[in-house]
């Protein structure tokens, strides 16, 4: 629902996260709305932790779970036989403009002090190999970053056409400094319990504060680099 890259846009002075993110907040509030019912006396669906949600999706529970392929594993060991599958968020008004979004969760790196570079660069050339590459996305239901004929999990059909049309974008959260605690800045705004706009407003508010507060040194870097073009 935003530019693939607004966060180089507020880094450069050219955008703030308030000129956008009031829709996707307003949506999420919405979606809240239809969040299970609770039995009489337990707690709403704040109280769920990821743990506690992916169980309960596994045995049944809610009959859709807004999260990414990475709870799979999760939810396979609350029930191995469970038939689940995937599909895009409609986020976008024309059908056709929807993009799934997807981002890199795991990476192997050699630090640079390393003193056995080698011996680490033939456990990453092992881990490369596609057939081992293969045996790891099968027990992860994960996509692989390497170009190969690999063999993806069922989950992902309802999202292939996506995949081989190129419609995916990385995931922008990639970019929020942990300290600003996103995470929470979003329960925040979705257990307000003011009028959507007040709720929204605070939140957008605080976005933008605690980003030009976090990022001083990514801020100072990118306009600097602009500057220079």
């Amino acid at each position: 629902m935003v530019p693939s890259d607004l966060a180089r846009q507020v880094n450069a002075g050219k955008a703030k996260f308030a000129d956008y993110y009031a829709g996707p907040a307003r949506r999420m509030r919405e979606m809240l709305q239809y969040s299970q019912t609770c039995l009489p006396g337990e707690p709403g669906p704040f109280a769920a932790s990821y743990n506690d949600a992916c169980t309960s999706f596994a045995n049944g529970k809610s009959a859709m779970y807004p999260c990414g392929s990475f709870a799979v594993p999760q939810i396979l060991t609350g029930n191995p036989d469970i038939n689940v599958g995937m599909f895009a968020m409609p986020s976008a008004d024309n059908p056709a403009d929807r993009i799934v979004v997807s981002g890199v969760d795991l990476q192997w790196c050699v630090s640079a002090a390393c003193k056995h570079k080698d011996a680490v660069y033939e456990v990453i050339a092992y881990l490369s190999d596609p057939d081992n590459l293969q045996t790891y996305i099968s027990d992860q239901r994960a996509i692989p970053c390497l170009e190969g004929n690999f063999q993806l999990d069922p989950l992902f059909d309802g999202i292939q056409e996506f995949l081989d049309d190129g419609r995916v974008l990385d995931y922008l959260d990639h970019s929020y400094q942990s300290a600003m605690a996103v995470d929470a800045q979003l329960q925040t705004m979705l257990l307000d319990n003011r009028d959507d706009d007040a709720a929204i407003a605070a939140f957008l508010e605080k976005f933008d504060t605690d980003w030009q507060r976090y990022n001083r040194d990514v801020i100072r870097k990118v306009q600097e680099y602009e500057s220079q073009q």
